[in-house]
């Protein structure tokens, strides 16, 4: 994903998982867990960046995820940030793209991502919201395998 066409498809899906997250995310959310587009959409897109290209997803992403809370955005830019670049370094280990790849990928993100967060900005409770991040982890796991499935059709093969 090079050049101003992986820019453009890049801006237009984090927008598209901003808006997501603000309409859709509140509306599915089962026991408590609700997904986090933007880190799905953020760890799909990194396995086709980057580490410098993930760092600047990454740093959309967290923009975005601010924005749309209302909160602190440094925490979220930051967060996001360390997370993107981590996951499209991640790419030097040699691991070919697939569903099952995509799927632990979102999960770990979404993981990370949370964690690095909790530190800079501690929630009231920890366990309630250790508890939440690893079920929106799995709801991410999920619904990374669709949407890795339809943006290989669309980009091609990872690396290219």
């Amino acid at each position: 994903m090079k050049g101003y066409k992986g820019v453009l498809f890049s801006a237009f899906v984090l927008w598209f998982g901003a808006a997501l997250q603000q309409v859709v995310s509140p509306r599915v959310g089962i026991f408590g867990a609700n997904p986090d587009f933007l880190l799905v959409f953020m760890s799909c897109l990194c396995l086709w960046t980057s580490r410098v290209g993930g760092g600047v997803v990454g740093f959309f992403a967290g923009l975005f995820a601010g924005a749309t809370t209302g909160a602190n955005m440094t925490q979220y830019i930051f967060s996001r940030t360390i997370t993107g670049f981590l996951d499209a370094w991640s790419r030097l280990f040699g691991v070919d793209a697939n569903l099952f790849v995509a799927a632990i990928n979102a999960v770990l993100v979404t993981v990370i991502a949370q964690l690095v967060q909790m530190f800079f900005a501690p929630p009231s409770g920890i366990v309630a919201f250790l508890g939440a991040t690893i079920g929106s982890a799995m709801y991410n796991g999920v619904l990374a395998v669709p949407v890795y499935a339809l943006w290989r059709r669309i980009l091609g093969p990872q690396g290219t």
